[in-house]
């Protein structure tokens, strides 16, 4: 798990970076542990479960945004996200396979998340309750682009770290994912198209000297 997550830190200039002038964008990376993402589906014989504990990426505020005085309305940020296909893993390795195969993931090896519009609808009441968002972005799954929108939650851990979490649902069938429908030997299971997405992200803020 070491050389992936050095990996992914690897990654995250390739990702992007933020923008040159007299202030700098604040960022938040991935931290390499306290996060997970799960995808839970139907069959005809059982729900089923996948879930991976690595989500790379980071979250950039514009400088003039605070946390303090935040209002609600339209936030200036922007995010990325990736999340490694074989990172995806459920209690059974056969269905893993087939999950691998059904996803393309030898000719597409991340999932990626872009985002294209925050906006703040409620400041937290009290100082540990969440700022809740609402998003939206683009979702790449098997070198398919889809427009996903869903509601999101922040709260701060501490004095430098971001907790987000979410949910959406979507079709597998929208980026080109067939339903697996793999024989066994008491006949045919087939699988629901509709899947529920779902996460929890843990960022930590970046040494603006790092950048």
């Amino acid at each position: 798990m070491k050389n992936i997550y050095l990996l992914l830190i690897g990654l995250l200039p390739w990702l992007g970076s933020p923008a040159q002038g007299a202030e700098e964008w604040v960022r938040y990376a991935a931290e390499p542990a306290g996060s997970k993402v799960k995808v839970d589906g139907t069959s005809t014989i059982h729900d089923w479960t996948v879930e991976s504990k690595l989500i790379g990426g980071y979250i950039e505020f514009d400088p003039g945004f605070a946390f303090e005085k935040a209002q609600p309305g339209k936030v200036n940020a922007r995010v990325a996200v990736l999340i490694p296909v074989r990172q995806l893993k459920s209690d059974k390795t056969a269905m893993d396979t087939v999950m691998y195969d059904a996803m393309k993931e030898k000719e597409h090896r991340r999932i990626d998340y872009r985002l294209t519009e925050m906006t703040l609808k409620e400041i937290p009441k009290t100082p540990d309750a969440p700022f809740l968002f609402d998003t939206k972005g683009e979702l790449v799954v098997a070198g398919v682009t889809n427009p996903v929108a869903m509601p999101v939650t922040m709260v701060r851990v501490g004095a430098d770290k971001l907790k987000f979490t979410g949910s959406t649902s979507i079709k597998m069938t929208s980026f080109g994912i067939q339903p697996p429908a793999p024989k066994v030997a008491l006949g045919l299971i087939s699988t629901g198209d509709e899947v529920k997405l779902s996460f929890e992200w843990l960022t930590g803020k970046k040494d603006q000297a790092a950048k």
